[in-house]
């Protein structure tokens, strides 16, 4: 009897033991799955139930800003996000509730994406997600996710339609450098830096007025100082409230905006690592030339003697025809029957610039002219153009741009299905080469070049009749340079050369500054055509990270050759990775190790992550 019972009091305390090693296990669990470990899980946008084939376009754009920017995104539903919190696991490190195509959720959802705050997550949250209930209704007063977000916005009973507004935003220009926002796509404007585009100094955008104090760090404002974005410590965990339609705007070219929150929602505050956009990680410029009349050609003749054609490669576009701006005014470059002219872009050629197609034979005339409806008689012109252009290269075209920037999407399709890899865009100012989206339609395979502005200004041309001076030219030009670098991004900006020669020295300074980044290996200079390869190869990498015991693993693999691919580590998270597997260089560039691919298809890299992080 004794025996029986010290037996049974062996047990039960036995049992004790497991249960309290294993609370203290879940208990470790839950307290690691906090900032200090975010970095090795996913990013999780959390859609709608009934997303379906005619909205499945809101979803495919965060996916195709999570690839460009070099972000691991996977999608999950509402119900499936709910279910998979009720034991408290929590795979992934941060959730993006989006706006437009996430308007309506139930409380159930809303209280696991609080308690998942609560408990070390981190949350974008975006302009109107959430803002109706199950029911498709408003709530009285400011909406339910006014508490996540951390100020009181939202309040449709007190304001119907006046909720909304179109606002001018503004912030710090650290903050702008922080979303990756070029100069030029912001200017200062009474010491603030205002959000600008082609056209207008000071753009517009739809926002929620908020109302009261906000419980956080505020990134950007409006006029009427409402919080346009803004961060902010919850429990464990952490928001970033956007209020901005993300989706909206990139659905309608002009997606700098998701691009930049994206990647600050990774980087600055998950610390992940990330895929660089740019070949090596090294930042770098697209020069995109339109020579598109008789005048151009003395005017590259200067800018030849003036050494600026020795640095490159940039990419030179022609417009063929024997006109410019009407048929028969003879002031056009007249390609093929312009021997000396010819023999200057065969020169160029072999320095290894690439020309590419200007339009549509007549520049001013088919700019002016073109339109949705006019393909049939139209797109002639663009085959005329491009055939002069392989008669002079002895290659198709792989590299467009359009005449005054009018390109209509009949025109996009044309050019991807006669294989042209990458075109000069003027929407999505202030990004780098990405996949367009106009009026709900995706671009299938050809990469768009958003091309930079100052401002209202993206021609020297335009600076010059506005009477800009040189050297506010020259500033912004060598601060691309500075952001292209410090930032490791690419950008493309573009120049007629009869503009350029009257702020040569503006263009010297510009060249000047890319020559001493060059030197020290933290600038490129690339050709339309070399980008777009490279970011469809890049497009086809397969990459994941799993952790264990402290470390981080990466593995990736091409297959063709993840050769120049670089990731990413930020240094205050991670001691130097290890290469395990593959080819693979590491060094150390600003705030991040540096993993930079060598030929293979297959790569693994380990890297620890800091103690006390």
């Amino acid at each position: 009897m004794t025996s029986k019972t010290t037996w049974g009091k062996r047990l039960a305390g036995l049992l004790i033991l497991v249960a309290f090693v294993a609370c203290a296990l879940l208990l470790a669990r839950n307290l690691s799955a906090g900032p200090g470990r975010p970095q090795s899980d996913d990013i999780v946008l959390v859609v709608p139930d009934n997303v379906g084939k005619d909205n499945r376009v809101y979803v495919q754009a965060w996916e195709d800003a999570a690839l460009e920017e070099g972000v691991r995104l996977r999608t999950m539903s509402a119900s499936e996000f709910v279910r998979h919190g009720l034991n408290g696991e929590r795979t992934f490190a941060g959730v993006i509730l989006p706006d437009t195509v996430h308007r309506s959720m139930t409380t159930a959802l809303i209280n696991q994406i609080s308690q998942f705050v609560q408990n070390g997550g981190a949350l974008m949250q975006v302009y109107d997600a959430g803002i109706l209930n199950e029911k498709g209704f408003y709530e009285d007063g400011a909406s339910r996710m006014s508490t996540l977000a951390g100020v009181q916005y939202g309040f449709y009973s007190a304001l119907r339609a006046k909720m909304e507004a179109q606002a001018t935003v503004y912030g710090d220009p650290d903050v702008m450098a922080d979303l990756h926002i070029p100069p030029g796509r912001w200017i200062v404007a009474d010491g603030r830096a205002v959000l600008s585009g082609y056209g207008r100094d000071m753009l517009q955008y739809p926002t929620l007025q908020t109302r009261g104090d906000y419980a956080g760090t505020v990134l950007l404002r409006s006029e009427d100082n409402s919080v346009i974005a803004g961060e902010r410590a919850v429990g464990k965990g952490a928001v970033l409230f956007v209020n901005l339609p993300l989706t909206y705007l990139k659905l309608r070219t002009d997606g700098v905006l998701m691009h930049g929150f994206l990647s600050y929602f990774a980087g600055h505050m998950l610390e992940q690592p990330r895929l660089s956009p740019a070949p090596q990680g090294v930042g770098g410029l697209v020069l995109n030339w339109h020579c598109d009349a008789r005048i151009c050609i003395d005017a590259t003749d200067k800018l030849i003697k003036d050494g600026v054609f020795k640095r490159g490669p940039f990419s030179f576009h022609i417009t063929a025809g024997p006109d410019q701006r009407q048929f028969g005014d003879g002031l056009g470059v007249d390609l093929a029957n312009n021997p000396e002219f010819a023999d200057v872009v065969h020169g160029l050629m072999q320095q290894g610039h690439e020309v590419g197609s200007h339009g549509g034979w007549i520049h001013d005339w088919f700019g002016l002219t073109v339109n949705e409806d006019n393909q049939a008689s139209m797109e002639t012109y663009l085959q005329k153009n491009a055939d002069a252009i392989q008669a002079l290269t002895g290659k198709p075209q792989t590299e467009y741009s359009a005449p005054t920037g009018n390109q209509p999407e009949w025109a996009t399709r044309w050019l991807d299905e006669h294989n042209v890899k990458g075109y000069y865009f003027t929407g999505n100012i202030g990004q780098g080469p990405t996949r367009t989206y106009r009026n709900g339609r995706r671009d299938e395979h050809i990469w768009s070049f958003p091309v930079q502005t100052y401002g209202q200004y993206s021609t020297i041309e335009e600076a010059y009749m506005s009477s800009i001076p040189e050297p506010e030219i020259a500033a912004w030009l060598t601060s691309l340079v500075k952001f292209t670098t410090d930032t490791g991004e690419v950008r493309l900006i573009y120049f007629h050369p009869p503009g350029a020669v009257r702020y040569l020295h503006a263009i010297d300074a510009l060249m000047d500054a890319a020559d001493a980044q060059e030197a020290r290996k933290r600038f490129r200079w690339h050709t339309i055509t070399q980008m777009a390869e490279f970011a469809e190869r890049r497009e086809k990498t397969v990459w994941q990270v799993t952790s264990a015991r402290g470390d981080l693993r990466l593995n990736a693999e091409n297959p063709q050759t993840l050769n120049e691919l670089t990731w990413l580590f930020p240094v205050d998270r991670y001691d130097e990775p290890r290469v395990e597997d593959g080819q693979a260089s590491v060094n150390r560039e600003g705030d991040n190790w540096r993993v930079v691919a060598g030929a293979g298809n297959k790569l693994a890299v380990a890297a620890r992550l800091k103690t006390g992080s």
